[in-house]
């Protein structure tokens, strides 16, 4: 019962114990498979990492579990594999998968603590059986020494992409390689480092391409700090505009959970002093909720697709008990929304206004397109049926049109029949914010209470279009195609399955509405009861070891020169 009371079915979630970021998530052509990796900490559910779990999936709805791609070594990564990327090459015919990480040889590592020497290093692995086994690289590890050295607050998860923009700028061929690594300098504040390939193996470093105060505000009119420190971060483009994911990492003054959030950032590649920076145009929040560790890649009509890992909102003795923690949000897609230039309300910095075009770009975020199949076969249900639904596993899509502004929309989920317990989803225009009310989630008060929201501002005349995913203890939130919010909770009471609406006087001829009741399992393989669960006490017995030290002779045979 502990195992599943408050687990998802329609996510990605390890087969058991903690779990955290996405990383290594790859769409392999001559398979028509998708592969994602993700941090492992087999045998525990406490955090840590020991571990790069491995599934894959046809689809990115239904996966099924792989051997590790990774765990951790004898030397250089002895104390862990920390988050990283994938890539991939084609030499003499033949795919070759590329595994970037950051290997570990010392812990702790945090910001606030002095930075031990070689603690963290940037190495790699690679398959030639798309997936199947990993061999590291003999020569790991690919960058040992920080730019910053002792006064490094992190240097990690390294993000390996061709980037067409920056190749331009400098003035060197398209199918270069970047890597960008995470990483802050005591004192000063976070920084992005970039690096250069050309066979994915030699890196050399070309500058810091975004360097910040500490703890400073992004914009004058933000709202959004920088913190102490970044984490995994990565870069794509929409034609000139450039865009780059970070993790920022607080202090004690944060009102995130665990000091720690999602910043997208819109902006130029720039030459300054001989080097590329990148300058801010824009920025905002990527998710307004729990998910962090942003991790982008490609899909395989060529969309950008971004997972992110859901951390858990719960008393540590409930995690200990049910033998797990965390799993990744849906998968989502982030495009470029454009609009004429008009009034935005509250969230200026969001928005990136070009008058001689007359047009206004944000960065749009939305369930990604393959999401659609998890209410495959499901007929939807009415907005006249739904205060008679009882489930722990649903879907909303809902539009209001014709609005004044000053409208408030309620959506009651995991309600017990006398709302002892419930969930509010509070859409509420005319303050501009949209809330997950958590008050009376647990009435065991297993979870947190605490409301997660975040500032939403409808355009002039605009519609209001969202969708709602509620699987047991996750729920997501999106609305407009430009917000989106995850969070967690944890109903104590069997009968917490109901749900109901409050839209006050609004006219409901204006709601288009549809709910689709029981989404897919996305472990269709799968037949884990915790009576099959794994000794936790022999974390590595689970583990096929299938690593091997390769050699760079047989590497660099392998990789094409120039």
């Amino acid at each position: 019962m502990a195992f599943n009371r408050f687990r998802p079915t329609s996510h990605f979630i390890a087969p058991h114990s903690w779990m955290n970021d996405p990383c290594g998530a790859i769409y392999v052509p001559e398979t028509q498979e998708y592969i994602v990796c993700y941090q492992w900490n087999p045998g525990t559910a406490d955090g840590g990492n020991s571990a790069w779990g491995m599934a894959k999936s046809r689809n990115l709805v239904a996966w099924e579990d792989c051997s590790p791609a990774l765990r951790n070594g004898t030397s250089y990564d002895r104390f862990g594999v920390f988050s990283g990327s994938m890539t991939s090459s084609i030499v003499d015919g033949s795919r070759v998968l590329f595994l970037f990480y950051t290997s570990v040889s010392a812990v702790p590592i945090h910001w606030s603590k002095p930075y031990i020497k070689g603690c963290e290093s940037q190495s790699v692995a690679f398959s030639t059986d798309f997936g199947r086994t990993w061999h590291r690289f003999q020569s790991n590890p690919l960058l040992a020494i920080p730019p910053k050295r002792g006064a490094t607050t992190g240097w990690r998860d390294p993000f390996v992409s061709k980037w067409e923009a920056l190749s331009a700028l400098l003035h060197v061929d398209a199918s270069t390689d970047y890597m960008l690594v995470a990483s802050g300098e005591r004192g000063r504040g976070p920084q992005l480092h970039l690096y250069q390939s050309d066979n994915l193996l030699d890196w050399q470093m070309v500058s810091t391409i975004l360097e910040v105060p500490a703890g400073s505000k992004i914009s004058p009119t933000s709202k959004l700090g920088f913190g102490m420190n970044f984490e995994c971060a990565s870069f794509f483009g929409f034609g000139e505009r450039q865009y780059v994911i970070v993790g920022i990492e607080e202090d004690h003054r944060s009102k995130h959970h665990s000091s720690r959030y999602l910043l997208w950032m819109s902006g130029n590649l720039i030459m300054e002093d001989g080097k590329p920076r990148f300058k801010i145009k824009s920025h905002g929040t990527l998710d307004h909720g729990i998910s962090y560790a942003a991790h982008i890649f490609r899909d395989s009509e060529g969309r950008i697709t971004q997972l992110g890992w859901a951390d858990e909102d719960i008393k540590q003795h409930v995690v200990s008990e049910q033998g797990w923690a965390g799993c990744l949000a849906l998968p989502r897609e982030l495009y470029e929304i454009s609009k004429p230039i008009t009034k935005v309300g509250g969230e200026e910095d969001i928005w990136r206004l070009d008058y001689s075009s007359g047009t206004m770009t944000t960065l749009g975020i939305r369930p990604a397109p393959q999401i659609l199949a998890l209410r495959d076969r499901l007929c939807p249900s009415s907005l006249e049926r739904f205060s008679s639904l009882q489930s722990r596993h649903f879907g909303i899509h809902a539009t209001f049109r014709h609005l004044s502004g000053k409208e408030k929309f309620i959506f009651n989920v995991r309600q017990s029949p006398n709302s002892t317990e419930v969930t509010k989803i509070i859409f509420d225009i005319q303050v501009g914010l949209i809330t997950v009310d958590r008050a009376r989630s647990s009435l065991e008060n297993l979870g947190s209470s605490s409301p997660d929201s975040g500032p939403f501002h409808l355009l002039p005349t605009e519609k209001l279009q969202i969708q709602i995913f509620v699987d047991n203890s996750i729920l997501e939130i999106y609305a407009n195609d430009r917000f989106t919010l995850t969070s967690r909770i944890y109903p104590g009471l069997e009968t917490s399955t109901g749900a109901s609406y409050d839209f006050r006087d609004f006219n409901e001829e204006n709601v288009e509405f549809r709910c689709w009741e029981g989404l897919k399992n996305a472990w269709p393989s799968r037949k884990m009861e915790e009576s099959d669960l794994v000794d936790m006490d022999s974390p590595l017995e689970i583990i096929e070891e299938k690593m091997v030290i390769v050699s760079e002779d047989l590497v660099l045979d392998l990789i094409p020169s120039g």
